[in-house]
Order: structure tokens, then sequence, then C-alpha cells
């Protein structure tokens, strides 16, 4: 039976129609079976920001660079020292309002990604796990937001090494969605053709990115290529990450994620109370498998937030 923990099931925003409700106690009152988790509510997190903040004041609204940035590792591999440094966007988040959990760390969004970032961290520890691939049974359901949060709350622990691969190449949002001019090839990288030094980026001592842009055909035939899996697990000798994130395609659109089981320790399934079912988490389990350890679900809700570019 595959492993499960329902300490990972959370809900970063609230859910307020009867038809979401109804669907969320369908998935909860369901008989024990793989996969099957009882929902419990982490926070009543609306991913809103203060409407009546001015945007325009975006001088006064960066926070101080103390409490955005991480405490640094003591030490880091070599390989990871010889990775180009390069900033993600402040401006961009500020006037979108979007709850970045490094600029906005009040926002209860930003502790509830704390909160499922120390989960995550116990888990993985305790089966001595360190590859999460994040998916969504349909688009539209925050996959890259959720990605991109938890990586940088992770990389906010001491002396933690967090790696975030844009593996969506159907789709590639996570150079959007953190402000950072893309160039990043992960086709070329996953072949080979591009050393890892070359393609990674470094946000912080903390954080590296594997970015990716425009959209590959034969992104599951790829996932599927030994030559793949042999460069990342290149990439986990070398780097020696505490966690890395694959930001993954939807599960009911594409085979991509099935194709890249193999290189995954668990799965965290993202599910949006405004639009996902309990019929597409039940679609969902039943592509993956048994076999799949499938960490949890969590609950997104973008309406009304203005997050739309950031659910990807």
């Amino acid at each position: 039976m595959a492993y499960h923990d329902p300490n990972l099931v959370t809900d970063v925003a609230p859910v307020n129609s009867t038809e979401q409700r109804k669907d969320i106690k369908e998935m909860s009152d369901q008989s024990p079976r793989p996969f099957r988790r009882k929902a419990a509510l982490l926070a009543e997190a609306d991913l809103r920001l203060d409407p009546e903040a001015d945007s325009g004041s975006v001088s006064e609204q960066i926070p101080e660079i103390d409490e955005i940035r991480p405490l640094l590792p003591m030490t880091l591999p070599e390989p990871w020292e010889r990775l180009r440094r390069v900033p993600f966007g402040v401006r961009k988040h500020l006037l979108a309002r979007a709850p970045l959990v490094n600029f906005f760390r009040a926002d209860p969004a930003a502790k509830a990604f704390d909160v499922l970032r120390t989960r995550l961290l116990q888990t993985l520890k305790a089966q001595g796990w360190s590859r999460v691939a994040i998916a969504a049974p349909t688009s539209g359901c925050g996959t890259t937001f959720t990605a991109v949060n938890l990586a940088l709350s992770l990389a906010r622990v001491p002396e933690t090494r967090t790696v975030l691969m844009d593996m969506n190449m159907r789709r590639p949002g996570v150079a959007a969605a953190m402000d950072i001019d893309s160039g990043g090839q992960m086709r070329r990288y996953l072949k080979g053709d591009v050393e890892m030094v070359d393609h990674l980026v470094r946000c912080s001592d903390g954080m590296a990115v594997g970015l990716s842009e425009g959209y590959v055909t034969d992104a599951a035939e790829l996932l599927h290529a030994q030559f793949s899996h042999e460069v990342l697990d290149d990439l986990t000798d070398s780097l020696e990450p505490d966690v890395v994130l694959y930001d993954m395609p939807p599960v009911l659109e594409h085979d991509d994620l099935v194709a890249f089981t193999s290189q995954v320790d668990g799965i965290l399934l993202v599910a949006d109370g405004t639009q996902t079912t309990a019929a597409q988490i039940r679609a969902c389990e039943e592509v993956l498998g048994s076999d799949t350890p499938l960490l949890g679900v969590i609950l997104n809700r973008g309406r009304g937030s203005g997050l739309e570019n950031y659910a990807f």
C-alpha cells in the first residue's frame, strides 16, 4: 500500500459554496483506500491582500531586506557555488498584490505555506526522501503558484537547500511567476546538451531553479527516457539538495507525471475549490496507481483573489 501522510492535507483558502463543501465531504467520507485522505482545514487563508492598499506607493510597500532574506546555509557544495546568481522580481508582485511568501510574510496564505513546509520536511526526513512532484488534476488549479511559494518557504529554513524544477514543458510558468528572464531550455538540459551549471540559476544561497520556456511536444517521451533520469540523478548527486520540487503538467491532461513517477519520492496534489471535483481526484488516483506515494492534497481557491496570473 502506498505511503500517505494525513498531516499534509491542507487548505490554503476558504471554500464557500454548498457544492464545493459537498465535494470535499464526499472525498472525506469515503471508506479508507490507497490515497484516500480525510480533509483537514489548515487555515482560512484568503489569498487576497488588502484591497484598500495604495498599489502606487511601491517603494513604501517593499519589505525590509532582513524580512525577506533567508538565513543562509553554512556551507555549499562547489557545484552549487558555481550556479549563476539571478534576482527575482519585486515590483511586479507588489503591483499585482500577489502574496509570494517572501514579500508578504504576514499574509494568511504565507503562514499556511510555512506550515505546509514544516510538515513536508518532517515527512521527507522521516522517510529519507527528497524529490516531490507537484501537480493538479486540470489546468488552472494553481500548481505553479503553490510550487514557487513552497520553494521560497523551504529556502528560508537555515542550512537547507531547495531546487525547484519547471517540468511543465507544456506550459512553463515558474520564470513568469518569479519575474525572472527565462532563457531556460529544459528539453536541452534533460537531453544532456546543456550542463547543469549553465542551466540552473540561484535565487539565493538556499534556492536554485531550473527554468523552461516554450512548448515541448515530446515532453512525456523525454521524461520516459533513461538519459533524462541520469541527468536528474546527477543533479541531486552534485547539488545535494534537501528538497527538489518538480512543477508538473495536469495529471488528467497529459501523461508526463505518469512517465516521471519513478523519479519522485512522493506527489502533492493541488485541488481548486472552485473547479476541482471529487470525481477528478478519484480519476487522478486511478491514473497514478496504488504504488505512487501521494503525500497529500492542497486545497487552493483563487476566485476573487486577483491571482489569475499565478494560476498557471
